[in-house]
């Protein structure tokens, strides 16, 4: 699609402090977003989110591995105690340790921790989707942003414009007043009119400051660092948006936004929840394997000498290998309540997953229509731009021939450039709902 004319745009917002953008570095709108999605906090904080659901995700699929644990103990006995060579009570001061590896592993648990693992994997996708999210809010703001300074400098720019007209007609009609062709009370309007565009400079000047702080602090920028954006803007799309429908585009967002994809893992992830809690009913069988030994010092030989350590350990050691199963019988039914909570949880995802679907589908209908109404007002402000500018000088002929007085004069003027406001926000309008557009049918707010 072409932009409409959008020429007489670039040429308002390039005529702006032109040696400024020679002597530093000049941010386009895609160096903006690329700075703040490495700067943001929030993209910070969600990133670590990503990297906590993932460890989650990894102790899941780890959990199938089998446990592995050592045992020591060193038991030092004093009085009347045991000894663990005889079971007979002795009254003597005595040491003795005990040494032991031991292994299990689930053969059969209910698939609980299968589904554990597809949970946790689709929560990690829905974070990862959150991610991507923050970021696409982060880089809209920034959009915001950096328009808006578009259209606080185009603004300064008008008003600068406007000044300089308004300098040049007090320099005229103090001349005719001097020689007596104007009368005084026309030299004190034109003074008037003049202190009013010399206020909406200064206001001008102002707001821009205020539109670069806040683009400042929504990059994160260093605020004692000047930022220069790229008043060189233009359309983002080649073709023509009018053959696209919302059912088809919806189609497209679908797939490349993350609401819906966030949406989706939730709704999966609480299945797997049911799954799970399920699975808790069903009878576990598990794998466990063993090594044990100890020394005594009260294991002594038929010289009542202490056995070495190292025969003691070969002596006293034992293996085992052990099959069990573990049958839930009552649990004071916490398991029916986890299975009834993990079902609410799910309709509750499905219900989201509806309601992201239809804002959705409700924010691309709306996005079009403000796409055709944004293109019709600057369509509609170009033609009163032209409109308005011919009357402004067929005033100015008349107020030179002293056909109309200058209060009829100024009213022109400033209809000429309210209008030329009009096509400066109108046109940033246009561009801005293009790109939204764009980011629906892509995910991504840059051109690239």
């Amino acid at each position: 699609m072409k932009l409409f004319r959008i020429t007489a745009l670039f040429i308002v917002l390039a005529s702006i402090s032109p040696g400024i953008l020679f002597s530093q570095k000049v941010w386009s709108l895609d160096n903006c977003i690329s700075f703040a999605l490495d700067n943001n906090f929030s993209i910070q904080n969600q990133e670590l989110g990503v990297s906590i659901r993932n460890a989650d995700f990894r102790q899941a699929r780890n959990d199938l591995l089998p446990t592995l644990t050592a045992q020591f103990s060193f038991d030092q006995y004093f009085g009347r105690s045991i000894d663990p060579t005889t079971n007979a009570y002795v009254d003597v001061k005595f040491f003795n340790n005990a040494y032991g590896i031991n292994s299990a592993v689930d053969i059969f648990n209910g698939f609980v921790k299968l589904n554990t693992i597809d949970m946790q994997r689709h929560n990690l996708l829905a974070e990862k989707s959150k991610l991507k999210q923050v970021e696409n809010q982060v880089a809209f703001t920034i959009i915001n942003g950096y328009y808006d300074v578009l259209l606080k400098q185009g603004l300064a720019s008008i008003a600068i414009e406007n000044f300089t007209l308004s300098k040049g007609q007090l320099n005229y009609i103090s001349k005719l007043v001097e020689i007596g062709r104007k009368a005084g009370t026309d030299l004190l309007e034109t003074e008037a009119n003049m202190a009013a565009d010399s206020f909406l400079l200064v206001q001008s000047n102002h707001l821009l400051e205020q539109a670069y702080l806040e683009l400042k602090y929504l990059m994160n920028f260093p605020l004692t660092d000047n930022l220069v954006i790229d008043t060189t803007v233009f359309s983002v799309f080649s073709g023509t948006l009018d053959t696209l429908t919302m059912h088809g585009l919806f189609q497209i967002a679908s797939l490349v936004l993350p609401d819906l994809a966030i949406a989706r893992n939730q709704l999966l992830a609480a299945k797997q929840a049911v799954h799970i809690s399920q699975g808790a009913f069903s009878p576990r069988a598990g794998f466990y394997a063993g090594w044990n030994s100890q020394y005594m010092e009260t294991n002594r030989n038929e010289n009542n000498a202490i056995i070495p350590f190292s025969s003691q350990i070969s002596n006293n050691a034992s293996e085992y290998l052990s099959l069990g199963i573990e049958i839930p019988l009552f649990s004071r039914f916490s398991k029916y309540t986890s299975l009834s909570k993990s079902k609410l949880q799910y309709e509750q995802a499905r219900v989201q997953y509806d309601n992201v679907s239809y804002k959705l589908m409700m924010g691309i209908e709306k996005s079009l229509t403000d796409w055709k109404s944004a293109r019709a007002e600057y369509e509609s402000s170009l033609s009163q731009q032209t409109k308005s500018y011919k009357a402004y000088e067929a005033a100015q002929k008349k107020l030179d021939k002293g056909l109309i007085n200058i209060i009829e004069f100024y009213i022109q003027k400033n209809k000429w450039f309210r209008a030329k406001t009009e096509v400066l926000r109108t046109g940033l309008q246009v561009l801005l709902k293009e790109r939204y557009i764009r980011f629906l049918m892509t995910g991504s707010f840059t051109s690239n």
